[in-house]
């Protein structure tokens, strides 16, 4: 079975619905034989986008959306802790490196823990430009 890290800008479109792509990521994400993880980060930053599309009128309610995104987050999609000791220098080193907001610097940071505690291929899942540039310079492969 392949490893996905799934990054919070590719699981915030699969979640919103109306964003370009999101069918292909919902099969990607849900409906193949992955194994699919990502930061606890993400349900922070999911939050997020979920009360920012409440506001735009894209959603009805955060709060409804938000209960799928936790259940899935318990069901469906690993959730890595972050370990601030090994993750946040390594963060640091990222985003003196490449051109990375921190939060995305993190996610890598993850993604890297991530790939090695599983000893095999780790594909990196993001729709953020700037990420996928680094994270295709760390050796992920890109979905």
């Amino acid at each position: 079975m392949s490893a996905l890290y799934a990054d919070s800008s590719a699981l915030g479109r699969v979640y919103l619905g109306d964003e370009p792509g999101w069918p292909e990521l919902e099969s990607l994400l849900f409906g193949a034989d992955a194994f699919v993880a990502t930061s606890e980060l993400s349900s922070v930053e999911l939050a997020g986008a979920a009360k920012g599309a409440e506001r735009a009128g894209r959603i009805v309610s955060a709060e409804v959306l938000l209960a799928t995104v936790d259940a899935d987050l318990r069901s469906q999609i690993q959730l890595i802790r972050l370990d601030p000791e090994k993750v946040l220098p390594h963060a640091r080193k990222l985003v003196l490196g490449y051109r990375l907001r921190a939060v995305d610097a993190i996610h890598l940071a993850v993604a890297l823990e991530f790939r090695e505690s599983e000893g095999e291929d780790v594909s990196f899942v993001t729709r953020d430009a700037d990420q996928a540039v680094a994270a295709d310079a760390l050796g992920f492969a890109l979905l």
